[in-house]
């Protein structure tokens, strides 16, 4: 009898402690990450490498995120967050190689860098030595040089 009533108690001890984590779960999914964490988690000190520049007449940085909601129509790349500080947007992608495929499989981040001085637009990602990922991070930049002209 002692030995049935331990498996009960380990039993249930086990189910309350599977319901407790498994809530603690969903509290860690319902976190809102403020804008400074999700650049740090983008980490944006490696977004190095320029993939595409252009001038643009009359551009304006803070309005980036409702431009690029507005003219990025094609579906080849997900935009998944925008962010603004200064003179540079900072946004995280998911795409896939090649970007025609559907399926989203990976994420990065791109900066739109504006200069005032010369209305420079440039776009910067991260370094790859991958060649089909760099042909796709050139895609990514020239779609959204594209979007924001």
């Amino acid at each position: 009898m002692l030995v049935t009533f331990s498996k009960a108690l380990i039993h249930v001890a086990t189910a309350i402690d599977e319901a407790y984590y498994e809530g603690k779960e969903n509290e860690l999914e319902e976190i809102e990450l403020s804008s400074e964490q999700k650049l740090e988690l983008m980490d944006i000190d490696k977004i190095t490498v320029c993939y595409q520049t252009t001038g643009i007449e009359n551009f304006v940085i803070k309005n980036v995120e409702q431009i690029l909601k507005q003219n990025y129509l094609k579906n080849e790349f997900t935009i998944k967050e925008v962010i603004v500080r200064k003179n540079c947007a900072y946004i995280k992608i998911m795409y896939d190689i090649p970007l025609n495929r559907k399926s989203r499989g990976y994420g990065t981040s791109f900066s739109i860098n504006f200069m005032e001085v010369n209305n420079g637009v440039s776009v910067y990602g991260y370094q790859t030595k991958n060649a089909n990922e760099k042909q796709a991070f050139k895609e990514i930049a020239s779609e959204l040089i594209q979007a924001v002209s």
